[in-house]
């Protein structure tokens, strides 16, 4: 997954994988010892994930795997989840480093990981989020889980150790970016399209004021929808490919319920079969998914091949 920009922390729903808490990609490694190490990665075992660092996580755990975990001064058994989890990090020296998600002040990034209960956590490899479990697991489950999440990372090259360093020095984001970022915090998507709007007519070239308009707008169509979201799915699995408006909102809902494949097919039958300002709708929604996603994400790089050969 790529995550673009200040805006992170909104658009990891529409990439989780389906992966269960025993399905950890890589299949069950039993009880394998992880092996050692590879490269030294500069950060510390245990950080705070907020959404403003948020995009610093995500590229550790290209290197490593990052297990988020989600707590509240309101659970009890929070407190002993993250005292455990904490002395494993310690225990396993960098090869995995600990997020800590504090929800009652970060309550958009738990909304981001779809997390509705906690306590809970979540692993992060390459970017990519597997729910793991909500409650607290006894010590050899969460043992146990995270040497899985270790050797799965093995499986993807994630071989990288923490050397247990401070986190780098955020880079100060454009007061736009920033405006943007807080009016998404307090949940005012208007605000937020107009900071993103301005940032790119500042600087045309902005790819990342781009990528978190794509998201805004994703966000706002969303919330405008005046019909629940399974009548709407509904009411296009009959209708004809030319009906480009309800196609249009069932692709948003496919794309934001983590089914960026079934929202491509959809708009790739409606420029099949479409011309003209219909055929363009439904081409920028999809590039709009496409930058969102990241162009190396590989359900993006089927797709567009798939768009030239019905543009050509």
């Amino acid at each position: 997954m790529s995550i673009n920009g200040s805006l992170g922390a909104y658009d990891l729903s529409a990439f989780q994988k389906n992966d269960s808490a025993q399905g950890v990609p890589g299949g069950d490694p039993g009880q394998a010892t992880p092996g050692a190490g590879g490269q030294s990665v500069a950060g510390p075992y245990v950080v705070e994930l907020t959404a403003h660092n948020l995009q610093t996580v995500v590229e550790v755990s290209s290197k490593l795997p990052v297990v988020v975990a989600f707590h509240s001064a309101h659970s009890e058994n929070s407190a002993k989840l993250l005292d455990s989890l904490k002395r494993l990090a310690l225990s396993k020296g960098g090869r995995f480093q600990l997020a800590t998600v504090n929800t009652d002040e970060s309550p958009d990034v738990a909304q981001a990981f779809g997390t509705q209960a906690v306590p809970a956590a979540v692993a992060l490899l390459q970017g990519q989020p597997v729910p793991l479990f909500q409650g607290l697991p006894d010590e050899a489950q969460l043992a146990e889980t995270v040497d899985k999440i270790i050797l799965a990372g093995e499986q993807y090259g994630l071989t990288g150790v923490l050397d247990g360093g401070e986190v780098p020095a955020e880079p100060e984001i454009p007061p736009l970016h920033k405006a943007g970022l807080e009016a998404l915090e307090r949940g005012d998507l208007d605000a937020a399209h107009t900071a993103y709007t301005d940032a790119l007519a500042q600087n045309p070239g902005d790819g990342d004021a781009q990528t978190a308009l794509h998201q805004v707008e994703l966000l706002q169509r969303i919330s405008a929808l005046d019909e629940d979201a399974q009548m709407v799915l509904t009411r296009a699995q009959d209708a004809q490919a030319s009906d480009v408006q309800i196609h249009l909102q069932a692709a948003d809902i496919e794309f934001s319920h983590q089914r960026p494949d079934a929202a491509f097919a959809r708009l790739l039958d409606v420029i099949r079969a479409t011309t003209g300002d219909d055929r363009e709708a439904a081409r920028k929604r999809l590039l709009a998914y496409f930058d969102i996603l990241g162009p190396s994400h590989e359900t993006v790089v089927a797709a567009r091949k798939a768009l030239t050969n019905a543009l050509f």
